[in-house]
């Protein structure tokens, strides 16, 4: 069946599949369950350790941000979505509840707790999710993919080794995983060392994107966006606001007055940050909005 195929798992009560497409409720209060329970451990093993008796926390902030993300309904219809299986339930808004049902009906079917973990794991893709979304001081793994994205048209490599492979030396106050980043542009890879397997690629790309910066390496504004382009502008700052290089653009929009029975619109640009702000006016709030971002992204570029 389709599902067992993108699932790549064949059910012994095949009636779990019907029941996971119909929205079981039990089904999807199951898989919800465990999806959030699977997330929590993840998160606990990944950003706490133990050294010398001493338990360390992440911040519950950052955690509590990334898991409000990975426990999105978005992220949920993406998963749906990689899996092929969009046009399996009657109203695809609703895939979100469906992926829950799918890990309802596996756990089920399977009935080892541990099992569909992997599961999920493998279907949710989490450590790389984890890596291009967590929110410390900079998003470094992100900020480098999207480096290496840009200047060679490839994404960076990571996996994780032991010191006895490399041939270096154990350091035990900085942690004892190690793992390396590797970029075509440069012939050695970037080292990064920790107590988790996460925590050791977050710095392995957190050197790798000091390298760059203390090389003046990191790629410009102008890297990112080309040349203004009056139909694009809006969305050309909302990509520098998203790249860390702006803060997020407010738009405050206002009826001007009319001319011969038409309404003319005014539309402001402001950042938090940048001193100068631009206005345009035009008789449609769209056109308005282009106007007074060509402005600014000009101003941002030029200055």
């Amino acid at each position: 069946m389709e599902i067992e195929n993108a699932l790549n798992y064949q059910f012994n009560n095949k009636e779990l599949i019907n029941e996971a497409i119909n929205l079981n409720l039990k089904l999807i209060t199951i898989g919800e369950s465990l999806i959030n329970y699977y997330i929590n451990l993840k998160l606990t093993k990944e950003f706490s350790y133990t050294n010398d008796g001493i338990q360390y926390y992440f911040s519950d902030d950052i955690l509590n941000k990334l898991k409000s993300k990975i426990m999105n309904n978005d992220f949920y219809k993406a998963i749906i979505t990689k899996l092929k299986l969009n046009d399996v339930i009657d109203d695809p808004t609703l895939n979100h509840e469906f992926l829950k049902a799918i890990i309802g009906a596996l756990a089920l079917d399977i009935d080892n707790q541990n099992e569909v973990f992997d599961y999920i794991n493998k279907y949710f893709n989490l450590d790389e999710y984890i890596l291009l979304n967590i929110d410390m001081e900079k998003n470094y793994p992100n900020l480098v993919f999207e480096w290496d994205k840009k200047k060679n048209k490839e994404i960076p490599s990571y996996k994780l080794t032991n010191f006895e492979v490399e041939g270096l030396n154990k350091c035990d106050d900085l942690g004892d995983v190690i793992a390396l980043v590797s970029i075509s542009t440069f012939d050695k890879p970037f080292i990064g060392k920790a107590y988790t397997n996460l925590m050791a690629i977050i710095n392995a790309f957190k050197n790798a994107y000091k390298y760059l910066e203390d090389n003046d390496l990191l790629l410009k504004m102008s890297d990112i966006v080309g040349f203004p382009d009056t139909e694009n502008c809006v969305n050309q700052l909302q990509e520098l606001f998203l790249k860390g290089f702006i803060n997020e653009p407010v738009y405050k929009i206002s009826l001007k007055g009319s001319n011969s029975g038409v309404d003319i619109w005014k539309c402001r640009i402001l950042i938090d940050g940048i001193r100068e702000s631009f206005s345009a006016e035009d008789t449609s709030k769209k056109t308005a909005k282009r106007q007074a971002a060509f402005q600014m992204i000009n101003y941002i570029l030029n200055k």
